[in-house]
Order: structure tokens, then C-alpha cells, then sequence
């Protein structure tokens, strides 16, 4: 089964929010710094394709006043993802998006550090915590009211406050 592509937009858009110019640059940064997924045991899929991940969306992030987290390194993660040729176990989609591209899983570092460390994508589908987390997954920004919004971007600020 062939896994949910990012939504992208033309002119390297996603979710209709221009990424910053200095994207590139952090992004190659914090591969140097975590080259390989944080959820695989070493040698689990050493040619397994990877994503640079962000623990709080970037575009909640730019929309909700802090476009610095962006390209804080505290607010990424390193996942592995199936590309053409380099299969991994998905653990972008399954263990940082709680499978869906429209959603974030805010406990990523944790779950992919000890929860779901080591774990296949059957694994990880049949766990009962990984299933009750996908159903209280977060919402959609364009579904969030004004209130949560305001608890979300308090969340944020006291997990990553500015610098």
C-alpha cells in the first residue's frame, strides 16, 4: 500500500505556507546533526529514506506567531520514510504524524525514542496506545476553534520558548 504524500503545493509550498529560504540550510544542519531515524534500532533499515520532521507543524507555527520554530533545531526530529527504492518502516507518517499528513503527534521524541523504538509499521498499527492516539490525534489549525488555538500556542511557547 503506497503511504499519503505530503500536501504540496506548487513553488515548494505546503499546506499553502511558503517555508523559508533558511529551510534548506536547517534542514541539512539537523541531518548532520541526526542522519538516521530516531524510532529504527541501528542497522534496522541503514538505506531507509528519511525526513527532518517538526514536533509542533511548521505550518501551526508560522500561523500561530512563531515562525522562529521553523528552523529551531529543538523543534525537529529526524524519521525514516518509504521513497522509491529505500524502504523503511514509515515511521514519519505512523509514529510523527499518527497516520495522517494533516495531523502531528506532539509525543514524537518520546514515542520514537522508547514507545515505538524498534517497532515495524504492523507493530506500531496493532498497538492499542498508538490506535487511542490516532483518535484523539491533533486537529486540523483550519478545524481548531480560537480557544484551542490559544492553548495550542501556549503549549508551544512553554515546551520551546523563544530565545
Amino acid at each position: 500500500m503506497r503511504s499519503p504524500v505530503h500536501p504540496e503545493d506548487a513553488g515548494g509550498a505546503r499546506h499553502g505556507i511558503q517555508r523559508s529560504p533558511a529551510w534548506p540550510h536547517a534542514e541539512k544542519l539537523h541531518l548532520q546533526l541526526q542522519p538516521t531515524c530516531v524510532c529504527c534500532k541501528p542497522g534496522m533499515h541503514p538505506n531507509a529514506g528519511v525526513q527532518v520532521h517538526h514536533i509542533f507543524p511548521f505550518h501551526y507555527v508560522i500561523a500561530l506567531g512563531r515562525p522562529d520554530l521553523e528552523l529551531d533545531q529543538r523543534n525537529l526530529i529526524t524519521l525514516c520514510e518509504n521513497e522509491e527504492g529505500k524502504p523503511g518502516e514509515n515511521h514519519h507518517l505512523l509514529v510523527g504524524h499518527l497516520d495522517s499528513f494533516q495531523s502531528s503527534n506532539l509525543s514524537v521524541v518520546e514515542h520514537a525514542e522508547k514507545t515505538f523504538f524498534g517497532n515495524s509499521a504492523e507493530q506500531i498499527r496493532n498497538s492499542a496506545l498508538w490506535r487511542a492516539d490516532v483518535a484523539k490525534r491533533l486537529k486540523p489549525l483550519s478545524q481548531m476553534t480560537d480557544k484551542e488555538k490559544e492553548a495550542f500556542a501556549k503549549l508551544m511557547n512553554a515546551r520551546f520558548p523563544k530565545r
